[in-house]
């Protein structure tokens, strides 16, 4: 390595990408070999994301999240990963049951408090790498909510605003601390879903409640490639109060301070006829 740092950076930086594509784990941890390469990788792994956004964006393949990603973060992308094999075979439904933060404590960093603090720096590298390194970015994510309760079903909907180089880890993290993402202590689970977007604002109402697979409900398919859904789940919860108290969320709220930036917006498409739909329904 010592003799690769006598190179320009701009050799130095072409051969990190190679590095970047072949095993991004290896590329991040060259940060900590010199103050050079801590300050050159931020750049090769930009230099990345732009590449694909420029020169991969036609490509067929299906998105998927990126394996060093998953394997760090696993049980963020669908929160019945949190639960043990035993308590698989234990339960018949895995929900959290309004512990929202299980899935952050069982996250495979978080049992040890230097790996943790590590995760949670303001300039952790994964903050700003994209879900789907290496492949195009998530350019647009719908968050839909349903909540049960009294044996009635209510729905909620937003478009979460990202920038043009898409969804990066750090964004993703932050929406599912955010309060309008989830329902706090009432949260059953969630799973991120990629290659589909929300066709009817109406429908979803209507439904009052979300079904994947629905064509009249979703969108799926090459026009829905670079798009994904985040599937939030809440049921009334008596014991919301309980876990409440015995719950320190900020245990898990970046250590870059202030407020998310994920931008939670209304409704994008056609002007919905929610009123027209309920009228339906009376009559």
């Amino acid at each position: 390595m010592a003799n690769i740092l006598v190179l320009p950076n701009e050799i130095l930086i072409t051969i990190l990408e190679y590095l970047g594509f072949i095993d991004l784990q290896s590329l991040i941890i060259s940060q900590l070999i010199s103050r050079r390469l801590h300050e050159l990788v931020p750049i090769v792994i930009s230099n990345i994301q732009k590449y694909v956004i420029d020169y991969i964006k036609d490509a067929d393949e299906e998105l998927r999240i990126h394996p060093l990603l998953r394997a760090k973060f696993k049980p963020l992308f669908n929160s019945a990963e949190c639960f043990t094999e035993a308590e698989k075979r234990q339960f018949a439904i895995l929900s959290l049951h309004g512990d929202y933060t299980l899935p952050f404590r069982r996250l495979p960093w978080a049992h040890s408090k230097n790996d943790r603090d590590a995760f949670l720096r303001a300039d952790a590298t994964w903050h700003n790498i994209s879900l789907t390194f290496d492949q195009p970015p998530i350019t647009h994510l719908d968050v839909v909510k349903t909540y049960s309760t009294c044996g009635n079903g209510l729905v909620d909907y937003y478009q979460v605003e990202l920038p043009p180089s898409g969804l990066t880890m750090g964004i993703f993290y932050e929406l599912l601390l955010c309060e309008d993402a989830t329902y706090g202590f009432e949260t059953v689970g969630w799973e991120l879903l990629l290659g589909l977007k929300l066709r009817s604002y109406d429908v979803l109402f209507e439904y009052e409640g979300f079904i994947p697979d629905d064509p009249e409900l979703v969108i799926s398919g090459q026009e829905a490639r670079q798009a994904a859904v985040l599937y939030v789940m809440g049921k009334n919860n008596p014991n919301s109060i309980e876990y409440g108290a015995n719950v320190n969320v900020n245990d898990w709220i970046l250590n870059a301070g202030g407020q998310s930036k994920a931008r939670l917006l209304p409704w994008q498409g056609p002007n919905p006829n929610i009123v027209w739909t309920m009228y339906n329904d009376l009559f």
